[in-house]
């Protein structure tokens, strides 16, 4: 990793601002970082029979709404073929209150779930969302709706044709600002002993679209570098241009590649300054700078607990090369053996930003200042 002389100096705070919170679990190691201050805004818990809330995103509607969708898993199950459904939730107030009562949005559509919401704001002014449809083992295909006037969304939009299995995480669906829409998939091949055999590499490319939605086309694959896995990648538009495409690895960091023709082939991917565990990690462009914006697991072994029980945000460099800034999301000093994963991230357009996350006891959504990062 890489580290600004700022974050050294935060590191050497990060004994003190410790104390300033309840100790966790028995054995919690204290945070290495700085705790980053959030307001929990929503929380939506789960429950006998809604087992998982999770892989959500936002948008501002054309009144100011911010509407969150995200999968309500359904039933006595909450694995990744549990049965789920999409709903929502509206706020009319920046964020800082919500609506109580769940709203349908897509029924369950699929033989298994809906699931992994990505919303989009088109450049023509539409609402566009995205999600996985698990129809087996072998069919999870992302799929389009957009938003009609009366606040219901339109037909279905099936945009790979071929039954195959599918990873897009949700907010990962991007436009950028030539107009192309990029939808960045890891397809895995279904091996066939049973319903979560998969070839743990996937093929990894973008989706791309030139004409606001209606027709798509794969682009150029990852090159594979030979002992690394890829999994779950995410996208971000440059200040100069330039696509950044993160992958999940087995290697303990997120691998970064960059493409200069609007994600239609790829450089050589490369191990990146982000440590992480084999989890995913969100990479948005911070509003009005050419710093980038990251939220993840960092790679953090804990004896006794999952790799997943640390969440931290973190500012980087306009290339994404170097960490300026990072402090902790959520920590086993304040609850252990809980994941804590894909968060979604709204910039409100104020200096302020709604961070979403899930974890075992349910979602949740909290109100940061960008000034504090």
């Amino acid at each position: 990793m890489v580290y600004s002389s700022k974050t050294v100096f935060y590191a050497l705070l990060a004994a003190l601002a410790v104390f300033a919170f309840p100790a966790g679990a028995p054995g919690a190691e204290p945070s290495p970082w700085p705790w980053m201050p959030k307001e929990n805004v929503l929380t939506i818990p789960t429950g006998p029979d809604n087992r998982r809330n999770s892989e959500g995103d936002f948008v501002i509607l054309e009144d100011g709404t911010i509407l969150c969708v995200y999968a309500h898993y359904y039933g006595s199950a909450g694995d990744d073929h549990a049965t789920a459904c999409l709903m929502s939730r509206l706020s009319s107030d920046g964020g800082d209150t919500w609506t109580t009562c769940d709203k349908l949005e897509v029924e369950n559509e699929g033989g298994r779930n809906v699931t992994s919401v990505s919303l989009l704001r088109l450049a023509d002014g539409r609402v566009a969302m995205f999600y996985l449809v698990t129809e087996s083992s072998e069919d999870c295909r992302p799929y389009m709706r957009v938003r009609r006037d009366d606040g219901t969304w339109g037909e279905r939009k099936c945009l790979i044709d071929k039954p195959s299995y599918n990873v897009v995480n949700n907010d990962r669906v991007v436009q950028l600002a030539s107009g192309r829409i990029l939808i960045p998939v890891a397809r895995h091949d279904y091996l066939g002993k049973d319903k979560y055999d998969y070839e743990a590499n996937a093929h990894t490319y973008c989706l791309i679209c030139d004409d606001g939605g209606e027709t798509w086309r794969e682009g150029g694959a990852l090159e594979p570098i030979e002992g690394v896995i890829y999994q779950e990648p995410g996208l971000c538009e440059l200040a100069d241009g330039r696509i950044l495409m993160n992958v999940r690895t087995d290697s303990h960091a997120q691998y970064f590649a960059y493409s200069a023709d609007g994600g239609q082939t790829w450089g050589p991917a490369f191990k990146s300054c982000i440590d992480s565990p084999r989890s995913p990690t969100l990479i948005k462009r911070l509003p009005g700078s050419d710093e980038l914006l990251a939220i993840g697991n960092p790679y953090l072994p804990i004896p006794g607990s999952n790799d997943r029980v640390t969440m931290t945000i973190e500012r980087l460099s306009p290339d994404g090369g170097e960490i300026l800034v990072r402090k902790t999301m959520e920590h086993p000093q304040r609850q252990m053996n809980v994941d804590w994963m894909y968060p979604a991230v709204c910039f409100l357009g104020d200096g302020t930003a709604l961070v979403g996350y899930f974890c075992g006891p349910g979602a949740y959504i909290y109100k940061i200042n960008l000034s504090d990062l």
